[in-house]
């Protein structure tokens, strides 16, 4: 059985994040991660064909100059000189086969009635549709807005805690506002699963915890067995609550209430010369079978292009080809490659700050279980690292 200081399972950002700083207290450290790579939702898979490469963004697609936390490991990594600006390119609305902008399908009139709402009403306690309806009104919030936030985490979010949807931090002017990485946000992941003193162990899908004689032993699918005095699980809610069931039923039984959905992703690439479609940031569809269409645009390339639709989930490959070509304008037999991929992540509603709070007291005087991931602060990448600093924090205290 290997023997370790801190075992980690899941190698997300959230992890990799809490692996970073217990490397860098001088701890040794084991990520277990069941896929065949490290990232999680920075998934950045490269393509190459005639000696042309070009990756493309599967889950996460933007950083911004707010992320303190994650931009400070960064810089330790020395990854500083390869942040990237995003191009300017819109978001823009997918609608009766055209591109359209948003303001075009904006009722201005009810849009200046409502916006002065902003500046007296509060977001605690109000859903995203019960705030933003009264910010931008009732049917622009319907029929454009309310789409916009459903792509952000490719779910419908009218139930979402207003004040978790977005939120404001300090920024740091020395850095680009928004951001990506030359060969995309995964590289991130590269580099930290290979820092000196972390192991990192792939394909090892974690399927039992014992906690025996102050060490909690970790068994994966294959065999594997590891030990440490301090496990992290930086996993989904329900698989958290599944590997604590026997060890932590109080803990289990309480995450097991939290909601996700899976995210259904299906990335193409197709030549530039091509697809005649205008450069977009993305491309938002009301009602449509995708949440959804993500552009490589904000980081142009002289051969490709690329385009990732999240979808809904439960489709057949055939309904999701078929409505790739119509909105590319391209046939199947034009796209070069495609890359698919399934992203889990939390469905908040409201209350889940109580659900929090709860956890947190759970948790007081457990340092030696440390439990983050996407579904506590809120969804965004800084989310998740600043959940795993506290986490550390609370393991050094």
């Amino acid at each position: 059985m290997m023997q370790n200081d801190v075992v980690v399972v899941g190698g997300g950002i959230s992890g990799l994040s809490l692996a970073f700083y217990c490397v860098q207290a001088g701890m040794k450290t084991t990520i277990l991660e069941k896929n065949d790579t490290t990232g999680g939702s920075f998934a950045s898979p490269h393509y190459s064909a005639n000696g042309k490469k070009f990756w493309l963004e599967m889950g996460a697609h933007t950083c911004y100059s707010s992320y303190q936390n994650l931009l400070e490991i960064i810089e330790t990594c020395g990854m500083k000189d390869a942040i990237v600006a995003r191009a300017k390119v819109p978001f823009t609305l997918f609608m009766d086969g055209k591109i359209k902008s948003i303001v075009s399908q904006l009722n201005i009139p009810e849009l200046l009635f409502s916006a002065p709402n902003l500046f007296k009403l509060k977001k605690d306690g109000e859903s995203v549709k019960s705030y933003y309806s009264k910010i931008v009104g009732t049917k622009n919030y319907r029929e454009v807005i309310s789409h916009f936030f459903n792509a952000v985490p490719s779910q419908l979010t009218d139930d979402f805690p207003a004040d978790m949807m977005f939120k404001s931090r300090p920024k740091r002017k020395d850095v680009l506002k928004n951001y990506t990485f030359k060969d995309g946000l995964q590289s991130v992941a590269r580099t930290i699963s290979a820092r000196s003193g972390l192991n990192v162990f792939t394909s090892q899908e974690v399927s039992s915890l014992r906690y025996v004689n102050g060490l909690y032993e970790v068994r994966t699918a294959d065999g594997g067995e590891y030990s440490a005095k301090t496990l992290v699980l930086a996993t989904p809610s329900l698989v958290t609550s599944k590997l604590l069931r026997d060890i932590k039923p109080d803990i289990a039984k309480h995450f097991g209430v939290l909601k996700a959905a899976e995210v259904d992703s299906l990335g193409v690439i197709v030549s530039k010369e091509n697809i005649s479609m205008k450069p977009v940031a993305a491309l938002i569809s009301p009602n449509d079978v995708f949440f959804s269409v993500v552009s490589r645009d904000t980081v142009p390339d002289d051969n490709y292009r690329g385009f990732v639709f999240h979808f809904q989930p439960g489709l057949d490959d055939k309904t999701k080809r078929s409505r790739i070509t119509e909105v590319l304008g391209v046939g199947m037999s034009k796209i070069e490659h495609t890359f698919s991929k399934i992203n889990t992540v939390p469905s908040l509603r409201l209350g889940h700050h109580q659900w929090l709070e709860k956890t947190n007291a759970m948790l007081k005087g457990e340092k030696s279980l440390l439990l983050t991931g996407n579904y506590f602060g809120g969804m965004a990448i800084e989310d998740c690292v600043s959940r795993s600093r506290s986490e550390f924090d609370r393991l050094q205290g």
